[in-house]
């Protein structure tokens, strides 16, 4: 049976405990609730609108002339995106259950920078941390095999986690590894069960990882470049 969906008032005082550069338009903040695969709208305003994890998971993505997914960024818990009008070849959704965002109007968001240098610099600054996020990933698939690719993947995560660096929870399926890596599912899982007899990790359920011996994990992952 699946569990009960929180209500947007309890995800609304998770966002009024985190301290996040658009903290100051928590007031205007709507918050959004999707499922697994369901698309978050384009806001048909001129501006970009703003978004904020508060749980689950986002993927940015495209689809190859052959059909196939390709994942251009991964949106975890305490990150910002931003969808702008007019890239209808983009999509973007919601890849966890139960996944609660904070939209922001890109009006408003827009109108504060301008009065404000101060947060202005902040949003510069959460540009970057995009273009970082999506620096690492170029890394990531860069590996010249597939253990670096997962290696690489689990030491990023580890490193967004809040929590213990030692145990990652994976908000994707083992597929949506695999079109973020560009690899087959079959290759991931492999990985993955190479991993283990290295002793690299143990496998906690389906979804929860465990690093056991981190330095082999980083062998794994020299050649990618992500640690």
């Amino acid at each position: 049976m699946k569990a009960k969906t929180h209500s947007s008032e309890y995800y609304r005082q998770m966002l009024a405990t985190q301290d996040h550069a658009i903290k100051r338009l928590n007031g205007h903040a709507k918050i959004m609730l999707f499922a697994r695969s369901q698309e978050i709208p384009i806001n048909s305003e001129q501006a970009a609108h703003g978004y904020y994890v508060i749980s689950g998971a986002v993927r940015r993505s495209a689809i190859r002339s052959d059909g196939r997914r390709q994942i251009l960024d991964l949106m975890l818990p305490g990150d910002f995106f931003f969808v702008v009008k007019g890239h209808h070849d983009l999509t973007v959704e919601a890849i966890a259950e139960d996944t609660a965002l904070a939209s922001y109007p890109g009006q408003l968001v827009e109108q504060l920078a301008q009065r404000d240098a101060h947060f202005a610099r902040e949003l510069r600054d959460l540009a970057f941390q995009t273009l970082s996020r999506m620096q690492d990933q170029l890394l990531i698939i860069g590996g010249i095999t597939a253990i670096e690719k997962v290696s690489s993947f689990l030491l990023a995560l580890a490193s967004r986690s809040a929590g213990a660096k030692s145990q990652v929870v994976l908000p994707l399926t083992r597929y949506d590894i695999a079109e973020y890596l560009a690899v087959s599912v079959e290759t991931v899982c492999r990985s993955f069960t190479s991993l283990q007899q290295r002793g690299a990790i143990r496998l906690a359920g389906k979804r929860t990882v465990r690093i056991i011996n981190r330095d082999v994990l980083e062998e794994s992952s020299d050649h990618a470049g992500v640690q």
